[in-house]
């Protein structure tokens, strides 16, 4: 990246040719097959959200594996909605890889968690069902299509160096949440019994480790922010996206008041959670401004 960071010698007689690390070749510009791609996440995304968090009273027959009481299946469609968010934003926002790529570490993280959380419990999937196996086939390959497509960016990518000092605060807040929910997914999926009983609604050890497989992916991409964060335009997806979960799962207990089985502390500790990650994305998104993404 040289040429991007000093000056260009004096032309003597002719003008230079561009070489391979000139700004053209390190745009960092979406490039068109990752969009291609993000958008067939896009259209899973809608699928998943409509059914789960719009009809969750039907996942119980309609979805890969029974998924009991309704609440329990709006949570998970909550994080298809959030997917809606920020899938839509990089198919039709965003320009640059940077302003996108926490996400590639969030679906990562994710896909890794409910692959292993299909495997560990696989008697409770419908495999004479199509979208079992299509649930399977899309976790076990995402992985290894983001690390493709990543690499493929990053090549072209430049990295600043130095970090704009206005996002301090908010690279330090992510990084506590982060490690915070990593340490709580963490532990919900490796004892998933014993934690589902501090959970507002009944939770299966299969929902539970579903349930860990979220989190895990919010806490992946704040910790990714805080350690990659350079720009405030590289800040308006992955907090937005953090704001539209947050706000989707504020809403369950309302909308499914009947299936809560545990008010008191663990009502209010998920509330307070989800309340204090909303203020962290109001601040990563007013962070963002006016800067094109």
């Amino acid at each position: 990246m040289g040429s991007l960071l000093t000056p260009a010698a004096p032309a003597m007689t002719a003008t230079p040719t561009p070489g391979p690390a000139t700004p053209v070749a390190a745009s960092g510009r979406i490039q068109r097959p990752t969009r291609i791609a993000v958008g067939g996440l896009l259209v899973l995304a809608v699928l998943n959200a409509a059914f789960l968090y719009g009809l969750p009273g039907h996942a119980d027959t309609g979805y890969a594996w029974a998924i009991r009481p309704p609440i329990a299946a709006a949570f998970l469609g909550a994080g298809y909605l959030a997917g809606i968010v920020a899938t839509a934003l990089v198919v039709f926002t965003a320009d640059r890889w940077r302003s996108a790529q926490p996400l590639a570490v969030a679906l990562v993280t994710l896909s890794v968690g409910l692959l292993a959380a299909t495997l560990l419990h696989a008697d409770r999937f419908r495999w004479e069902y199509p979208p079992s196996w299509a649930w399977t086939a899309v976790y076990a390959l995402a992985p290894i299509g983001v690390a493709v497509l990543a690499l493929r960016q990053r090549a072209t990518t430049y990295r600043p160096t130095f970090a704009d000092p206005r996002l301090n605060l908010l690279r330090a807040l992510s990084l506590a949440a982060g490690l915070m929910l990593a340490a709580g997914a963490v532990a919900l999926f490796a004892f998933p019994t014993a934690l589902a009983d501090d959970w507002p609604w009944p939770l299966t050890p299969l929902l539970a480790q579903a349930v860990a497989s979220w989190v895990a992916m919010i806490a992946a991409a704040l910790l990714w922010c805080a350690y990659d964060l350079r720009r405030g335009a590289e800040a308006f997806i992955p907090y937005a996206t953090l704001g539209a979960w947050c706000l989707a799962l504020l809403a369950l207990p309302a909308l499914h008041a009947g299936d809560l089985t545990r008010t008191g502390a663990p009502l209010l500790t998920y509330l307070g959670a989800l309340l204090a990650l909303l203020a962290l994305a109001g601040l990563g998104v007013s962070r963002a401004g006016r800067l094109a993404l």
